[in-house]
């Protein structure tokens, strides 16, 4: 189901899912029928759906009123969950509530995480095997995102925007893991993406904290937009990487979310001038993410 659900359609997706559930439901309340009633009478399992008040109930209204109601009931479930997958778990739950139709300040950190080479990758690969190998790493993104507490606020091109929602200044886990359990990820099917594309996915980030405006925009779609210097700022960030000769560069205010994961050291790079910003900012080289990553050396 997994499979086929990233293959099909959402509509398709939510179709099948609601059949399916719906089948085995039924399913297993005929065994569950079939096993009780045969305990208490002299009848055999499939004997017991020969006795006339069984196949009364199967053919009576009671019966088909729930499963109506669990076509329903399935039916809701399944599209809200892809209506979920579109939007995001977040942003579902804060445009139903409304939390953001007010702009709210709150501090958020970013991760700009970036496709190395994907100019070339393109190039070799081809437009329709670049967005499957594309599609294919970003799908193996999410897992390290979602146990990092992440969320992904946008793809852009060959790049995914995450962010995590800053409490008291602080985080439970360091962004910086992220890119930690995206290479064991990645050197786990290594030989996978070798085998389908001859390539494997590599990637640079850049990591930035700070305020945002948060708020809910549009009207034929809506979304929740976060805006401020932070975000730009991020971004920057992650342009640096290659001036930098670095994997993942932090600044300052996002080094100090967390302690680093274990095996992570930083290394400061120094005051850099970011474009279209007055100020420099203080960034931070996390090794050994940027000398040698998990893939190169599988």
């Amino acid at each position: 189901m997994p499979r086929f659900a990233r293959e099909a359609s959402p509509l398709r997706a939510a179709l099948v899912r609601t059949a399916f559930y719906v089948v085995a439901c039924v399913l297993v309340g005929a065994v569950l029928m079939g096993w009780n009633v045969s305990r208490h009478t002299e009848a055999t399992f499939l004997g017991v759906f020969a006795r006339p008040e069984v196949q009364g109930y199967f053919h009576g209204p009671l019966f088909w009123i729930g499963v109506v109601a669990l076509v329903a009931a399935a039916a809701v479930m399944n599209f809200g969950r892809e209506i979920r997958l579109v939007l995001g778990p977040s942003a579902l739950a804060a445009l139903l509530t409304g939390r953001y139709r007010v702009p709210v300040r709150e501090e958020r950190a970013f991760l700009f995480l970036d496709l190395t080479d994907s100019t070339g990758l393109a190039q070799r690969l081809g437009p329709t095997r670049y967005h499957a190998f594309k599609n294919e790493f970003f799908r193996d993104v999410a897992g390290p995102i979602s146990a990092t507490g992440g969320q992904i606020y946008q793809y852009v091109g060959d790049e995914v925007v995450v962010t995590w929602r800053v409490r008291g200044g602080r985080l439970a886990r360091h962004p910086a893991e992220t890119l930690l359990l995206l290479d064991e990820a990645i050197a786990a099917r290594a030989d996978r993406y070798r085998a389908r594309y001859g390539e494997v996915p590599r990637y640079k980030a850049g990591l930035h904290a700070g305020e945002v405006v948060t708020a809910e925009v549009g009207t034929l779609k809506k979304d929740l937009v976060h805006t401020g210097d932070t975000v730009n700022v991020a971004a920057r960030v992650e342009g640096q990487c290659h001036a930098l000769g670095a994997r993942l560069l932090a600044s300052e205010a996002a080094l100090g979310l967390a302690p680093l994961p274990a095996g992570l050291g930083a290394e400061e790079v120094g005051a850099v001038e970011l474009r279209g910003r007055a100020g420099a900012v203080r960034l931070f080289r996390l090794l050994p993410l940027d000398a040698a990553s998990a893939t190169e050396t599988a």
